[in-house]
């Protein structure tokens, strides 16, 4: 059967197939609909020591090891303690602040991260965990924050690193993830 404009009805569908599938290689791969590529085992360890070298790093003083888990253009935005939540939020934003933000840690914090959950986008991961966060200053160690990060990773020729990391504490008064009281019960 012939189409409208003389060509076999065959060669046209062939001819949009192969056109839609260009134009979707052409974009970065996946159609619409289609699920982000799958994340290999090599990839879900690589990422998981990222999480490790950060807090490594950030904990013992190591700024350039510290910045060396970001992206050159990486971005912090860190959350805020109860009744700071409408102080600015400027993200702290490329090497040199991320190395700033490192250097003004020094050595003494500990953070430890748990329920590390790895989820694969077309731009390489989408991560969160829990965070706690203890001041190794003074003894006995003394609890100081708990919060969940939002992360976005990516894999570069050195590795995956850190695109974006949101802290949302859990004392803070717009965090999506502050805990509700229980209700029915006394506090």
């Amino acid at each position: 059967m012939m189409s409208r404009v003389g060509v076999p009805r065959r060669c046209s569908s062939i001819a949009t197939a192969l056109a839609l599938a260009l134009c979707s290689a052409a974009l970065g791969g996946s159609s619409v609909g289609e699920p982000p590529p799958e994340l290999t085992t090599t990839d879900y360890v690589a990422i998981q020591q990222l999480y490790a070298r950060f807090n490594t790093a950030l904990d013992t003083a190591q700024p350039e090891e510290f910045a060396g888990t970001w992206t050159d253009d990486g971005e912090f935005i860190g959350g805020r303690g109860p009744g700071r939540s409408g102080e600015s939020r400027t993200p702290i934003a490329g090497r040199a602040q991320l190395l700033e933000m490192a250097r003004r840690a020094g050595i003494g914090p500990r953070h430890f991260v748990a329920n590390l959950v790895i989820r694969p986008t077309a731009e390489g991961a989408s991560a969160s965990c829990y965070l706690l966060l203890l001041n190794a200053r003074k003894s006995p160690l003394k609890f100081t924050e708990s919060a969940i990060y939002e992360d976005t990773v990516v894999r570069t020729a050195r590795g995956w690193k850190f695109k974006k990391r949101i802290n949302w504490r859990d004392d803070d008064d717009i965090s999506p993830y502050k805990p509700k009281p229980l209700s029915g019960l006394a506090p």
